[in-house]
This record gives C-alpha cells, structure tokens and sequence, in this order.
C-alpha cells in the first residue's frame, strides 16, 4: 500500500510539473488542439489512470470499491492511449485528416467500453496480499489487445511514413527513442493484464516513470520536438520598400543568401511585397502555393517587409515572425529610419542572431553551432 502511495505521489508530481508548464510556456508548443491533447494526455495516463491502476490491486479495499477502480483503469487507459497516438502524429506531421483515426479510435474505445460494463466481464481473486482480475470475457480481453497493439502499429507508421521528412537527424533519433519507449509502456499493460503478475504491475509502474521524467525533460529542454517536425522553413528574406534587399537567409544550408541566387515563389513574394507597400489597406500576409506557404509581414512605419517561405504556416511561425520584427525594428530602428541613396546592407547581419532566437526550432542542429560560431567572430 505504501509503496502504491508513494509511486502515485511520484507520478501526480511529474504530471502536474508538466501540465502547469506547458499550459504557461503554451506558446512554444504548437496549435491550441496539440497543447490540449498533451494536458489531458498527462491528466488522464499520470493521474487518474495511473492512480486508478496501482490502487486496484490493495486488498484495503473491499472488492466493490477495487473493481470500480479496475473498470476507471481501463477507461483512462483507452482514451490515454488513444490521444498518445494522435499527439504523436501531430508531433511528426499536423493534418486535419487525423480526424478520421480519431473517429475509429472511439468506435474501438465505445465497444471495449461497453464489453467492460457487461457483469461478469471479470472475476476477482485475493492472493498474496493484492487482487487479480480474472477476464471471464475473452472478447473484452482480446480487443484490448488489438487495442494495444493497432495503437503501436499506427505510431510505427506514422514514423517509418514521414522519418525522411522530419527536419534534422537529432529529431529523428528523439522521436524514435520516444516511440520505442510507448512500445514498451504498451507491451508491459498488455502482459500485465494477460498474466495478471505483480511483477509486471510494478515494472509497467517502474518504466512508465522513467518514461515520464524523460518525457518531461524533453517538454522543458528540447522543446523543438513538440513543434511539427516535419514542417521546414526555406527562406527567410528582409526588403526595404525601395526593393533592396536587406538581409537573406537560407534555412536548409544555414548560410546567408545572396541576392542573385532568389528565384521562383520568392521572387513572387518580393513582388507583392513591393506592390503591397503601395496599396497599404489591402496588404496580403499569406500566399497558399501547392507544396509552401509565402509568409508576408509589413513595418510600414519603418518601410520594411519581411518574407518568409514554409511548407506551410503555423501558430509558432506566425508568433516567431512577430517577436523577430518587434526586435529587428528595436535594434536597427535609427538605421531603418536613416535610410536613403547609398544603403550598408552589412548594418543588419544582427539579423541572423535573432533569427537563430526566434526560430530554433526550424534550424538544422548540426549547423546550430556554427551559426553561433560565425555570430560571434
């Protein structure tokens, strides 16, 4: 009983470090829904499931109370898993059609849910000093398994379908290791709930801490993995209103871009930037292609523009795109404004630092640290 106890302190602990933190730091996490999904995920699997389960077994309960808290278990565990999968995909690659495996999975979890409220789904056994849950419906026992093992499946999928996509090989190998992790926190549950061995209760209990705290120092240190991994920047570009281009950047190679190198969507970027300071109150922000997203910011005060090339926009860019403006504007202010004939474009490379602030998500990790480097000299 003590040690049950002590292990739900431990995980409510963890659970509430990450809900609070990733409720007040929600700007760093991507769109509304995916900040949502990661707050109930940890209120559901790290507080109410994980309770649930541990305590189930206590023969200080009688066995009515034991077995309600048998059937919570495994009513958070569905739900738990199920948007586990969902943040995972949306982790890899955010689409509108997860919809759709959203709607399966709560068909599954009606049936399992539905099959565990029939009487005599389970028996109960006393033995040792805990109880064990007999299944004496098969059928509720074997679509858990399916459960289990189509929710592993799927994450397996998502990330072998999208791994070459995904913006750098550190991302790469995190969310591989994340997801070998949630393969074994399954593989545990289903053992456990076959064999019924206390053994696996408690090494399930075990990892899935472990888990939780490599979890959370990934919420709070590598905050990148949680910021649509396969979404890339292309092109970061800065235009004075006279068509001069003021600074260039190029997130694939991490360098500097020269001016006779931009082509293609960019050049029609620049264009409406150009027409766009013309005609300020119908100033176009967004321009949709087939495989990117142009982004247009203006500073009509200042008599700048920014562009910016994506496979496509999203809550943290539109957000980064700003806090970089507010800060360009604040360190280059008197230049902007003293701007005419004869114009240094060398005055604004602070530019690079900024960007490397606002949008290190986006930059490739094995150039991170030369883009310091180069800063700095």
């Amino acid at each position: 009983m003590i040690i049950n106890i002590l292990l739900i302190i431990v995980s409510t602990i963890i659970s509430l470090i990450v809900i609070f933190y990733v409720y007040f730091k929600r700007a760093n996490f991507g769109n509304t829904l995916s900040i949502i999904l990661n707050i109930v995920l940890f209120l559901f699997l790290g507080i109410f499931f994980f309770a649930s389960f541990l305590l189930s077994t206590v023969t200080y309960f009688s066995e009515n109370i034991v077995l309600f808290l048998w059937y919570i278990s495994i009513i958070f565990w569905v739900f738990s898993i199920g948007i586990l999968s969902i943040i995972q995909k949306y982790i890899i690659k955010f689409e509108e059609k997860t919809i759709f495996s959203t709607i399966f999975y709560s068909f599954i979890i009606g049936i399992i849910l539905g099959l565990a409220f029939l009487s005599n789904s389970f028996t109960i056994q006393s033995n040792n000093g805990s109880y064990k849950f007999v299944f004496t419906n098969l059928l509720l026992l074997y679509l858990l398994l399916f459960y289990n093992i189509m929710i592993f499946s799927v994450m397996c999928y998502n990330l072998i379908k999208y791994f070459t996509s995904i913006r750098d090989i550190k991302s790469q190998k995190l969310i591989s290791v994340l997801t070998f992790q949630f393969f074994i926190i399954i593989s545990l549950y289903s053992i456990y709930i076959i064999t019924q061995n206390i053994v696996f209760k408690y090494l399930y209990a075990t990892f899935y801490l472990l888990s939780a705290i490599l979890v959370t120092y990934f919420i709070i240190k590598k905050q990148f993995l949680f910021i649509e991994l396969t979404n890339k920047i292309h092109d970061f570009i800065i235009f004075h209103r006279s068509g001069i281009l003021l600074y260039s950047y190029n997130f694939e190679t991490g360098e500097e871009t020269d001016e006779s190198l931009l082509k293609g969507s960019i050049l029609i970027g620049i264009n409406h930037i150009l027409s766009n300071f013309i005609d300020k109150k119908d100033q176009l922000n967004l321009i949709k292609m087939k495989n990117r997203d142009i982004i247009l910011e203006y500073d009509n005060n200042h008599g700048y523009a920014l562009l910016l090339t994506a496979n496509h926009k999203n809550r943290f860019i539109d957000k980064a795109v700003h806090s970089f403006m507010k800060k360009f504007t604040s360190l280059n202010e008197e230049k902007l404004k003293s701007l005419n004939g004869l114009i240094d474009v060398s005055e604004f490379r602070n530019a690079k630092e900024i960007i490397i602030e606002h949008f290190e998500p986006f930059i490739i990790k094995k150039q991170q640290n030369n883009n310091k480097k180069l800063i700095y000299k």
